[in-house]
């Protein structure tokens, strides 16, 4: 399935997001796609997604507190790399 979701994420990147939701980029996807991949327990996939989604973030949010998660996660997943 998360190769399903990594393929439906290519074709999505297509299309921008709607106005109301402006924040579901390709950047922003590949932080829950690292969140799933660091839970399957595929690590390096892990850190290629979260390290590209925090790097895709506007320089703003990329120390914001809401990527505290994703910040941890990107640590334990290079930790178990």
């Amino acid at each position: 399935m998360a190769e399903e979701a990594e393929r439906l994420s290519d074709a999505a990147a297509a299309v921008p997001p709607p106005e109301t939701a402006y924040w579901l980029t390709p950047e922003f996807n590949r932080l829950n796609m690292g969140l799933c991949t660091l839970a399957l327990g595929r690590y390096d996939e892990a850190v290629d997604h979260i390290t590209a989604g925090l790097a895709g973030l506007p320089e703003a949010q990329r120390g914001a507190a809401w990527t505290l998660e994703h910040r941890d996660a990107l640590r334990r997943a290079k930790a178990a790399c």
